[in-house]
């Protein structure tokens, strides 16, 4: 399989953009989304996540997009758990750059561990 695609003059990673759209395969890359585009820059360099924030912020996902960007960055931290023993910088950054961007669009990680409720706190 050919290790990167190029999508309007910049090259992203095959195995990113799979994990991204959930596809098996990338048919057509010139219909990949744009806000996937975006966390597969994000994913690729994720240092470079800071000057990302801006594009980040200014996303507009429609309404019936939101659940496929939301699936991404989830696939990308169910992804990196199953992954983080064999690079832990790697797969922690990329757990970071889902996380940090499922925050800024949607308020709240899906994932996040919940603290469990006493009996009596239930009202």
């Amino acid at each position: 399989m050919n290790n990167s695609i190029e999508i309007n003059g910049e090259k992203f990673c095959t195995e990113d953009l799979l994990l991204l759209t959930g596809e098996e395969e990338i048919k057509e890359p010139e219909k990949v989304k744009s806000y996937i585009l975006l966390v597969a820059r994000a994913l690729g360099k994720p240092l470079r996540l800071p000057w990302l924030l801006k594009d980040i912020f200014n996303l507009c996902i429609q309404e019936e997009d939101q659940r496929e960007m939301r699936l991404c960055l989830i696939r990308v931290q169910v992804q990196a758990e199953l992954m983080m023993n064999q690079d832990i910088q790697r797969y922690q950054q990329r757990r970071y750059v889902a996380q940090v961007i499922e925050i800024l669009l949607f308020n709240e990680l899906l994932l996040a561990p919940r603290e469990p409720v006493e009996e009596g706190e239930i009202e």
